[in-house]
């Protein structure tokens, strides 16, 4: 299943210029929200793909209900040209980002964009052929940190393979699912964090685990 978050939406197979969001999504936050808009306009993407991990291989413990997080991701990502998409879950076991390129460069006939966090650096040699899932599409990294922290420690793992990341030019936007989690949590308040209407769903959820 997909489904369009945002007016002027096109899933046509000739769209070439695609993009694909993967992530946990445990919960979306505003900081995704802003990175997806970005990588809509500075990769001059026709079609960008939200695709919620259905089983996350590196993830375990507090992660929510699949439907529950495609449900959030759909009324948070409210963006034009911008699909929710069930894939991983349709695909079932774990989720492996290169079968998700591999599916979305088979259905458009192109390379996609492929976007993950600035974190990703930091143990993408644990990602499930992660040599082959670089050489599969073009590999884009979105700012998590000042300073660039993990990027000397890729160049040496990843070598030539480095210099087909693509770095976008977006704000850093210190906010984490993680750091929503536990506020919520310690009865703070995540007003301004997460889009406004799944708030009360995303507090119900996690105040009670």
């Amino acid at each position: 299943m997909e489904t369009p978050s945002g007016l002027g939406t096109t899933t046509s197979n000739t769209t070439s210029r695609i993009g694909i969001f993967g992530g946990t999504f445990n919960p979306p936050h505003v900081g995704h929200l802003i990175v997806a808009q970005y990588a809509l306009e500075l990769l001059q993407l026709e079609l960008l793909y939200i695709v919620p991990a259905y089983r996350p291989p590196h993830r375990s413990g507090d992660v929510a209900p699949f439907e529950l997080r495609f449900e959030w991701c759909v009324k948070t990502f409210k963006l034009k040209n911008t699909v929710v998409s069930d894939y991983e879950k349709q695909r079932g076991d774990i989720s492996y980002s290169l079968y998700t390129v591999q599916h979305f460069a088979e259905k458009h006939k192109c390379v996609p964009y492929f976007i993950v966090g600035e974190d990703a650096l930091r143990y993408i040699e644990t990602w499930h052929r992660y040599r082959d899932l670089l050489n599969s599409c073009h590999f884009v990294v979105y700012p998590r940190y000042c300073g660039k922290p993990y990027h000397e420690r890729a160049r040496e793992v990843l070598g030539e393979l480095f210099d087909r990341i693509v770095f976008l030019n977006a704000p850093l936007v210190e906010i984490s699912s993680s750091e929503i989690r536990e506020r919520i949590r310690q009865k703070k308040s995540i007003k301004g964090m997460v889009v406004s209407q799944i708030e009360e769903s995303i507090v119900s959820y996690y105040g009670k685990i």
